[in-house]
């Protein structure tokens, strides 16, 4: 990116066009400063040194905004005018540039902070800055209008080890997490290599975060390895804040964005979950140990015995999943029983008796009569979050239609080969995309006419946004 820089004669130019501006709406309400001061809340002597001092007063921005108020003018009135009182010596001053660069993101006037930011990084000392501004507008609340600031820090810190550049890159990863599979692969690519840069309360949330996207795409050895160093590093942090409270010593405790026990607890659930859909079913069992009962953890509070239960039946749920994958479907009634209590699990443990039935050729129908109804809408009476729920909504239509296939209900199969390839190329799904592609070849000859025409319909948005 170039900078122009700008001449004092272009700056007072430009100033005393906003400051004509500002006259002509006085001189058209029929006001004087004194009458207009008392409308706008500003007083008479500023407004005589904001209009006619030598050199003229700064404009605050609290002050051009009482102004703009008081003409009716819609907020944002001449800000790319008031850019200039943000540099009105030559140079920023971060009393206006850092509420204007604010507001102008809550007001969506990205054109001004575009120009800002461009003439902030003729020195790139105020990067600093602008990773403030960014972190203002993330933590109250206001994310999407957070990103342009942290894609500008992202481009421009020069250097690379610093911990302003990893968080950016942090926010940028949280931010860009959503249901588009490939998307969120890039920004986990992207991220990656920061995630040991950060502070310790956002590394153990970034390695959640990527132990759980790669796990939706299915990635199993980078699951497994951000869940082992989430599992190590939660542990170190844990053995930390033991250690420190044991000596009484005036240490203040790492404040976490999730109770630490979820983190620790992810660590060996992710890990036996890499392990399972690898089929290395006897070593996922050991991991399961290592959160069935988290009820030792130090400064359990309400959360973190919330989290702990949530654990417990993970581990049961996994216990059952284990041993059906296996091909024993004796414990089925059991889990059956376990579902109607944890309405929560129904989805998942679902998916996983489906894909063992699939596999061993054992008939399932009386959990499909009893839960059907509830897995053909995963979005409801699940705590795992929307990513996790839809690719796992994806995966069991298409179960559901392999099901179906294998005992000739060739309709069924049909439909719920649709339902799977639609949801698939929604979340860029590839692995459900194409199991379903091949299943309904398969097929095609028992499709209707109307089914042929949804498919082909479905494979045509695939060229269209390939």
């Amino acid at each position: 990116m170039e900078f122009s820089s700008v001449s004092e004669v272009q700056i007072m130019e430009t100033t005393m066009t906003l400051r004509s501006e500002i006259e002509k709406g006085i001189t058209e309400l029929g006001m004087n400063f004194s009458s207009f001061g008392e409308l706008s809340g500003i007083n008479r002597g500023i407004f005589s040194a904001i209009l006619n001092g030598s050199p003229p007063k700064p404009i605050s921005l609290n002050q051009m905004e009482a102004i703009t108020r008081a003409f009716g003018y819609p907020e944002g009135w001449m800000f790319d005018l008031y850019i200039e009182e943000c540099f009105y010596d030559g140079k920023p001053n971060r009393r206006r540039v850092e509420p204007f660069l604010i507001r102008c993101a809550e007001l969506g006037k990205t054109d001004c902070i575009r120009e800002v930011l461009s003439r902030l990084l003729e020195d790139l000392k105020h990067v600093s800055m602008i990773f403030d501004i960014a972190e203002n507008l993330f933590t109250s609340g206001k994310v999407k209008e957070s990103l342009v600031f942290y894609e500008c820090v992202v481009e421009n810190e020069k250097y690379h080890h610093s911990e302003r550049l990893a968080i950016s890159h942090y926010r940028l990863f949280r931010a860009s997490i959503g249901e588009d599979n490939e998307q969120n692969l890039r920004a986990a690519l992207r991220f990656e290599s920061y995630c040991g840069k950060l502070p310790d309360h956002h590394r153990l949330d970034g390695l959640l975060q990527l132990t759980n996207v790669y796990f939706n795409l299915g990635r199993w050895s980078e699951v497994e390895f951000y869940a082992d160093e989430l599992r190590l590093f939660s542990k170190h942090i844990y053995e930390n804040r033991v250690h420190h409270k044991k000596f009484k010593a005036n240490h203040e405790f790492l404040k976490t964005d999730r109770h630490l026990v979820v983190y620790y607890g992810q660590g060996y659930l992710q890990k036996g979950n890499a392990l399972e859909h690898q089929e290395k079913y006897d070593k996922a069992m050991e991991y399961i140990q290592g959160y069935s009962d988290l009820s030792w953890f130090e400064n359990l509070d309400e959360v973190g015995l919330t989290e702990v239960k949530k654990f417990k039946d993970w581990a049961v749920a996994n216990q059952f999943n284990l041993t059906i994958l296996k091909g024993d479907a004796s414990v089925l009634e059991r889990y059956s029983l376990f579902l109607e209590e944890h309405p929560h699990e129904i989805l998942p443990s679902v998916l996983t008796i489906l894909e063992s039935a699939n596999k061993h050729d054992f008939k399932i129908e009386k959990i499909l009569n009893k839960f059907l109804s509830v897995v053909m809408d995963g979005s409801k009476n699940n705590y795992y979050n929307s990513s996790f729920s839809l690719n796992r909504q994806a995966n069991l239509y298409y179960q559901l239609a392999l099901y179906n296939f294998r005992n000739q209900e060739k309709k069924n199969a049909i439909d719920f080969t649709l339902q799977a390839l639609d949801l698939s190329i929604k979340l860029n799904n590839r692995t459900v995309s194409m199991q379903s592609v091949a299943l309904f070849e398969e097929m095609r000859k028992q499709a209707s006419a109307e089914q042929v025409k949804e498919y082909e319909t479905l494979i045509r948005t695939v060229y269209l946004n390939a």
